[in-house]
């Protein structure tokens, strides 16, 4: 009898390349060298995402801290983001003493609504920070236009979209800054925690170089990469358009069973997540649990938790509204689509459509 598809299986994902792995990880042991040896995966990154520059840091929420403060925002800043993200989005706001100012997503991509952007403005707005979600992407052409219409510095939160691009242009390069995280159940994820900031801003790449480890007169973070992820993820990385087609590819699947794909003109998903709606959600996990295990990405939004509520946090209907259905299915190579696929649909499948 065949047993619960897992929702994340990342032995199905490393298997092909397991010796890889143990190699590389001996080659970091054998050298003797384990903290700022970084470089190499550095500038495989930048070739791969299209960037000048890469700084590796120890996370993607160290990302986020650093990106924040090479721009110099601090206490008294606004910076412009979505209330439906993972809390370090809004904790690293809030690390430099900054407010978010939140604004509603989109009721189909889940990602940041570029249209309200412009109403959330005001003298007090030094950042945008727009977050592409589960793999999908935010209007970045037409977010940059407002922001440089006012002058104001974009850091992309690109934690979840290792390969998406729009219009061939990869998601975390149309910004001042872009920040990713490897954490393990990212498309791209090390061995443990890992991060990364993209820039094609020397002055800021320098910045964020300084910042991330310790300082002579200065306060400076521990926040540098371990050389043994750095070693991991250079293996990742060369085997990583393999996986993200097979991804696409089981995503593929899915839509063929639950819909259109929702992706703005232009956009190649990179299905870090893969995300449906489902009107009575908690019956329907419970359905389905003897045969396909599930998970919620996020119940409640950052915006309406404590300590990140602020006034912003009022009127975000899609956000409060999508974060009651939300379901995300498994979606990694060698999936069973049709198993997943027919208990859906022995179990209501009525009730769901597809949010990419």
């Amino acid at each position: 009898m065949a047993g619960i598809i897992p929702f994340f299986n990342l032995n199905a994902i490393h298997q092909e390349y397991l010796n890889d792995l143990n190699e590389a990880a001996a080659r970091v042991v054998a050298s003797g060298n384990y903290i700022l040896g970084t470089d190499s995966f550095e500038e495989e990154f930048s070739r791969y995402v299209g960037s000048k520059y890469t700084a590796c840091v120890a996370s993607g929420t160290a990302a986020l801290h650093l990106a924040l403060k090479a721009l110099g925002i601090g206490p008294g800043d606004e910076v412009i983001t979505v209330g439906y993200t993972f809390r370090a989005t809004v904790s690293a706001i809030m690390y430099v003493g900054a407010s978010p100012v939140y604004v509603d997503i989109d009721s189909n991509t889940f990602c940041m609504d570029a249209d309200r952007i412009e109403e959330a403005i005001t003298s007090r707005t030094k950042c945008i920070i727009p977050v592409h979600l589960f793999g999908n992407a935010v209007d970045m052409p037409r977010l940059m236009e407002i922001a440089n219409k006012h002058g104001i510095p974009v850091i992309e939160d690109a934690s979840q979209a290792h390969g998406t691009t729009i219009n061939g242009k990869h998601v975390g390069t149309f910004g001042h800054i872009g920040t990713f995280s490897f954490y393990p159940s990212k498309n791209i994820g090390a061995l443990g925690d890992a991060g990364c900031v993209v820039t094609n801003d020397e002055v800021m790449y320098t910045k964020v170089k300084a910042l991330r480890n310790w300082q002579v007169g200065d306060v400076g973070h521990n926040y540098r990469m371990d050389n043994i992820q750095a070693a991991f993820l250079s293996v990742k990385l060369k085997h990583y358009p393999g996986i993200l087609e097979k991804k696409r590819a089981v995503a593929s699947e899915y839509s063929k069973h639950l819909g259109h794909v929702r992706v703005k003109p232009g956009v190649n998903h990179s299905y870090n997540i893969y995300t449906v709606l489902v009107d009575d959600r908690e019956e329907f996990m419970k359905r389905i649990a003897g045969t396909v295990q599930t998970r919620v990405y996020y119940d409640t939004p950052v915006s309406a938790q404590s300590p990140y509520i602020f006034e912003s946090s009022n009127g975000l209907v899609h956000t409060n509204s999508l974060a009651r259905k939300q379901l995300s299915l498994p979606i990694y190579p060698g999936v069973d689509v049709e198993r997943v696929v027919t208990a859906m649909k022995e179990n209501g499948y009525d009730n769901i459509r597809t949010v990419l």
